[in-house]
């Protein structure tokens, strides 16, 4: 499995390696990427399969997903990285973790937790999937049809950068929606995983999410004894796009320190 990815600050000595959500990219980090870099990391950013410019796959659990990154990483030797994910990302990172102790030196799981959650997305990927591409004529025009069914500008703003245009100038998603749908159980769930982890963990997430961290801190630290919880005010389930200088300042005093 090819997985596409993008790096910032190299030469600098500590890896932080960042995998994306459902329906995201490696560019949706670019501006967190950067950031860090300037901090002195060492920047991987990566596109999950089904997403971005990596390869497709019938396939799209957790264990697949775990894989191809922890294929990719020894691939370009990176080790003992911290690994950051956010959402499908986050639960991505937390297989790979457990699977593989001791592969990456710290982690944080942005606005996710280890539980089943509700496939509510699975709408989001439907309508997309529904939308007959050929026959718009305008980026504008299928913003504007994406409008009856999302009101939130900045959200149909997310999904459209998933919307691209081919030589002939005709459209398509850059994501693999067919089997996304196909998988949407497995990527609502995290599946059952025996022990615990080992891993200085940081769960990040925003005060207002859906997602509901918090309420599930008891199981969470079940499986992550040595995590910390930090709560990011005013701020939804993408808190990394709604609180950036925020998100930064948590995540690099976490990974700063001991």
């Amino acid at each position: 499995m090819r997985l596409a990815y993008s790096r910032f600050g190299e030469g600098n000595a500590s890896n932080v390696v960042i995998l994306h959500g459902l329906l995201g990219s490696k560019r949706n980090w670019f501006g967190i990427g950067k950031s860090l870099a300037d901090l002195g990391f060492h920047v991987c950013l990566v596109d999950l399969r089904n997403h971005g410019e990596s390869d497709w796959s019938d396939k799209h659990t957790y264990f697949d997903l775990a894989e191809d990154v922890k294929n990719l990483l020894e691939k370009l030797g990176i080790t003992r990285s911290f690994l950051i994910g956010h959402s499908m990302g986050g639960k991505t990172a937390m297989v790979l973790d457990k699977l593989y102790q001791g592969f990456i030196s710290k982690l944080v799981v942005v606005d996710i937790a280890p539980v089943n959650y509700p496939p509510n997305f699975e709408s989001y990927l439907r309508v997309l999937s529904s939308l007959d591409l050929g026959s718009f004529n305008a980026r504008s025009k299928i913003d504007t049809k994406l409008s009856e069914y999302f009101e939130e500008v900045s959200f149909r703003s997310f999904l459209m950068q998933n919307l691209k245009m081919d030589k002939k100038k005709n459209f398509y998603w850059r994501v693999n929606l067919t089997s996304l749908i196909a998988n949407i159980v497995a990527i609502s769930e995290f599946p059952v995983m025996n022990g615990v982890s080992n891993t200085k963990a940081l769960f990040l997430y925003g005060d207002s999410s859906e997602y509901g961290v918090e309420d599930h801190r008891g199981i969470i630290k079940e499986s992550f004894p040595l995590s910390e919880f930090a709560p990011v005010a005013n701020a939804g389930h993408w808190v990394h796009v709604e609180k950036p200088i925020k998100f930064i300042e948590i995540v690099t005093k976490f990974l700063k320190s001991d």
